[in-house]
């Protein structure tokens, strides 16, 4: 276990429907990665308990979950992975997708977690992100992607308050990709801005 506890991370951003999960997911086939999605987190809770509809009482709006509470569901997440022997800090790094989404976020993480990259999936097309997230809501059960108001509402908070967490990170730490390209494009491309930024062993 590293000497300081901290989880090595790698942290993926982008607009909602800009393949954020899509790419995570592959990425973490890799023996030594783990992909954790917030969202998915948040969705596997058990929506009678009381933190299960609090969840969705915000994002049924599109709005972001406060971020105590995010915090807080994300270590007790991480540890009970950790005690169960999904994740072994001396072994795995961490894909986390959807946190942190505010820079208070980035705060109460900076004990948590050990930065080792930033991959920002960037795709300006507005439009193409709406139909994309409107196809996925016809697949899958995502109250967050079927309403077009709700997904612009997504948007233009991410815009405002999730855009502005990529400053607090040293711009050596950024990789820019371009997301508007076929997925394994993009893959080519996240695969190679992790290469010497992030343990290879197997």
């Amino acid at each position: 276990m590293p000497a300081n506890n901290l989880y090595p991370s790698v942290l993926f951003f982008g607009c909602p429907g800009s393949g954020k999960g899509t790419q995570g997911v592959v990425i973490a086939q890799l023996p030594n990665m783990v992909h954790l999605a917030m969202g998915d987190i948040f969705r596997a809770m058990d929506k009678e308990s009381e933190i299960g509809k609090e969840f969705l009482s915000y994002a049924t709006k599109g709005q972001l979950v406060p971020d105590e509470l995010t915090i807080r569901v994300f270590h007790q997440h991480v540890e009970s992975c950790i005690e169960s022997g999904e994740i072994d800090l001396s072994y795995h790094t961490l894909i986390l997708d959807g946190i942190p989404r505010t820079t208070a976020q980035v705060e109460l993480l900076s004990k948590m977690i050990d930065v080792k990259r930033v991959v920002h999936l960037m795709i300006d097309d507005h439009d193409a992100l709406i139909a994309r997230l409107m196809g996925r809501a016809k697949k899958s059960n995502r109250p967050d992607d079927a309403d077009r108001s709700v997904i612009e509402n997504r948007i233009r908070v991410y815009e405002q308050e999730t855009l502005p967490v990529l400053e607090s990170y040293p711009k050596k730490l950024i990789a820019k990709i371009n997301a508007d390209q076929p997925p394994l494009a993009v893959l080519r491309d996240v695969a190679d801005s992790l290469v010497g930024f992030i343990s290879t062993k197997i």
